[in-house]
């Protein structure tokens, strides 16, 4: 048996939950490569979206840059594997705003984590981590 290097692959821009949630979604992809190799393939059903609240996002990309703030991106992705978004539900006043502020908090953090990683990082997607 061969032993395998595993990476992970943001496989697009995060995008925001247009359904109140209030989360930033992560298409995640799992790939592996045999030891000592350079040919990765995408691990067939290790496809995942995962769901970050977009306030614990923006906890992180208000961090100053650096390897801090690059680990705590990649725990935000873990502590959220298998979060799933909880859409504001009714049509009254104070759902309706509940659902825009959320969905404004989402799109505000999507763009926030897409100019991080595409200007700040200087990547552009598919981008390729380890955890």
């Amino acid at each position: 048996m061969a032993d395998y290097d595993f990476r992970y692959s943001l496989n697009q821009a995060p995008s925001a939950t247009s359904d109140g949630s209030g989360c930033v979604q992560h298409d995640i992809s799992a790939q592996a490569c045999v030891q000592g190799g350079d040919e990765w393939v995408i691990v067939p059903g290790r496809h995942k979206t995962i769901s970050v609240p977009a306030a614990e996002l923006q906890t992180v990309l208000d961090m100053s840059n650096g390897a801090a703030k690059v680990a705590a991106y990649k725990q935000a992705l873990q502590d959220n594997l298998n979060t799933q978004p909880v859409s504001v539900t009714g049509w009254g006043t104070a759902q309706m705003e509940a659902l825009m502020d959320a969905n404004d908090a989402a799109t505000a953090a999507a763009t926030g984590a897409d100019e991080y990683i595409t200007v700040t990082l200087g990547k552009s997607y598919p981008v390729s981590f380890t955890i």
